[in-house]
């Protein structure tokens, strides 16, 4: 029986952690909306850096 009792408790302590689904769909839209903002921040980094790259290469060596 004390086993029972132990199970029903987790079982509600785990429920009582849920958000609600407006709650959770609201986090899932602001974590959709991080990521993209980091994807499109990447992506402009990179095409930045790409268009440094297309210059003509100098070296120079110091002696």
């Amino acid at each position: 029986m004390k086993a029972y009792c132990g199970r029903s408790a987790n079982h509600v302590a785990f429920r009582a952690h849920r958000l609600d689904p407006r709650q959770e769909s609201r986090r899932s839209l602001a974590l959709i909306v991080l990521m993209s903002l980091a994807t499109v921040s990447v992506m402009a980094a990179t095409q930045a850096l790409s268009a440094e790259d297309t210059g003509p290469v100098h070296l120079s060596s110091q002696q």
